[in-house]
């Protein structure tokens, strides 16, 4: 693929840049040959961070960077609080607070007793390291001594050791010269600091974003962070806007969404489709079912794979699974992937080896431990247990003890010092729940796509169908002041409307939006629905596709 002018110039910059970059414009391209292009001119001893939302996001980039057999050298692949973790808390955080009585472990304050969740409560206020006092950074430090790093803490925590250990500020500027932050706008406030604070030590910074993808408010993300380095004096702003991806329509339709003064590009056809069901989320099903197979001879689609059916949340998701004849497979995902335990991600990895052909063990192992500080006795453990891996996963059923096993070896040898007993009961918990095991293994070309709006971002489909466009439920709306149900007011408008656009983005030829007359309330109970303030937002239905007068 050849860069586009827009594109190049990105690409050849070498200074500190932010990158609004549109869906569909090329930006994981556009990062990955960046990157590449930097791997030339560092020593051997020098890298790379590159710092992706999911770890899904993580090995794609990863992969891209890593073609041809590229030397990544000392470079850093994974989501922020990976990096924040392995390259300063624990390593540094010994320096600070002591060392740790056991292996280190990363948990919830869900799992802490009752009173000492009480006892955190400030822990969720989404406070910077400088609004907290020495009381609350010792109680941190205790749990950091007694093995504990708090999960809710980790931003804070690696604020304060950065800011507070010389080392750890020499070791980032000796070993890294660039950092890449891809979704920039679902930043937090702990985040955008140390960037800033990293960028200062003489480390070229890359911020890649999209203001209209923000949809993790509810977690403390802000896309003012991008906003407020876009207006930095010290980074040279870049957009990526020629969405090369979906069709005119589609572009039409989501810039009106956000901007009804946005000007309209030619198009041939429009391929935004509506379509109101008579009954609930079952009949919704049905009506799939009997429209695949017409959707994929028009619009040359090959395989079921190809189309998703995106919801706004699981209740949704859960009666389509149940409902739907045509095959298809959720994603969803793990306790294993959002555990932050180093042996929790190399399980994880090792579930994606096993199911992905295309996906290479030593990428897996290269993550954690380099090739040449391996001895060649481990080096030959770990093929015989790369082929044993596979041909466990051959079978069926698959023994799920022999693979615990296999996993547990392969961690002892590239991460010995990171044992921890939580992620083998998160990778028997896997192992032993055939949906949770099955989200490891790639959508068969047969299976549609089924996920939530949240789980398809960076995603994309030939063809996708829109659910849960309803009244209260997108955008999501509660009573008003004193339990008013009659003056009801919206949770967060403008995340929802980014939510709308993050949906209808991922289709490449087209997208269907489907509301119903009826919707299945949290309880389970069956109601009249009314469709979404969405459909009809700025008489935004004038863009939808029209059937051609005289045709049924």
């Amino acid at each position: 693929m050849e860069p586009t002018e827009q594109q190049t110039e990105i690409i050849n910059h070498d200074g500190n840049s932010v990158i609004i970059a549109a869906p569909g414009s090329g930006k994981t391209f556009v990062i990955s040959e960046k990157i590449k292009l930097i791997f030339e001119s560092l020593e051997g001893y020098q890298g790379v961070v590159a710092i992706s939302y999911t770890n899904k996001a993580s090995n794609e980039l990863q992969s891209r960077c890593l073609v041809k057999g590229i030397d990544p050298k000392s470079s850093f692949f994974g989501t922020i609080d990976r990096f924040f973790i392995g390259e300063i808390i624990i390593p540094f955080g010994k320096q600070i607070f002591g060392i740790p009585s056991r292996q280190i472990e990363i948990i919830k304050t869900d799992r802490l007793p009752q009173a000492e969740q009480d006892n955190l409560d400030w822990l969720h206020r989404n406070l910077k390291y400088i609004d907290i006092g020495q009381n609350e950074i010792e109680e941190l430090a205790k749990y950091f001594r007694n093995g504990l790093i708090l999960m809710e803490a980790i931003g804070l925590l690696s604020n304060f050791v950065f800011h507070n250990s010389l080392a750890c500020r020499k070791y980032l500027s000796s070993r890294y010269k660039y950092i890449f932050i891809d979704e920039y706008q679902d930043s937090g406030s702990n985040q955008h600091e140390i960037f800033l604070a990293i960028n200062a030590l003489g480390i070229v910074g890359i911020a890649v974003g999209d203001l209209n993808q923000s949809i993790y408010a509810f977690s403390g993300k802000s896309s003012i962070h991008l906003d407020n380095l876009a207006g930095n004096e010290a980074f040279t702003v870049f957009k990526l806007d020629k969405n090369h991806r979906c069709h005119t329509s589609i572009i039409n339709y989501s810039n009106y969404l956000l901007d009804p003064g946005t000007k309209m590009l030619p198009t041939d056809s429009e391929q935004v489709y509506f379509k109101r069901i008579d009954g609930s989320e079952v009949e919704i099903s049905r009506f799939i079912d009997s429209k695949i197979a017409g959707i994929k001879k028009h619009f040359g689609i090959i395989n079921n794979s190809e189309v998703a059916i995106l919801v706004r949340g699981n209740r949704t998701l859960e009666i389509i699974d149940a409902s739907l004849q045509t095959p298809h497979k959720i994603f969803i995902t793990t306790d294993l992937d959002t555990s932050l335990n180093v042996w929790s991600s190399i399980f994880s990895k090792l579930l994606h080896f096993s199911y992905d052909v295309n996906y290479r063990f030593m990428q897996v192992i290269e993550e954690f431990k380099l090739i040449e500080k391996l001895r060649r006795a481990e080096l030959v453990s770990l093929l015989k247990l790369k082929n044993e891996i596979r041909q466990l996963f051959q079978c069926n059923p698959i023994d799920k003890n022999a693979v615990i096993e296999r996993f547990v070896s392969v961690a002892k040898i590239i991460a010995p010092v990171s044992e921890n007993e939580t992620s083998v009961e998160l990778l028997d918990q896997v192992l032993s729940t055939p949906n949770l095991l099955a989200t490891y293994n790639p959508a068969l070309n047969n299976e549609l796509s089924i996920m939530t709006i949240h789980k398809s971002k960076g995603l994309e489909f030939e063809f996708v169908f829109h659910l849960d466009l309803y009244e209260w439920v997108l955008p999501q709306k509660g009573p008003g002041p004193d339990n008013d149900w009659d003056h009801p007011v919206y949770d967060d408008w403008a995340q929802d409307i980014n939510l709308h656009y993050v949906a209808i983005s991922r289709a490449k030829k087209a997208c269907m939006l489907v509301s119903s007359t009826q919707r299945t309330r949290r309880d389970g109970k069956v109601v009249s629905a009314n469709d979404s303030e969405f459909l009809a937002f700025n008489n935004i239905q004038n863009l939808w596709y029209k059937q051609p007068k005289g045709k049924p």
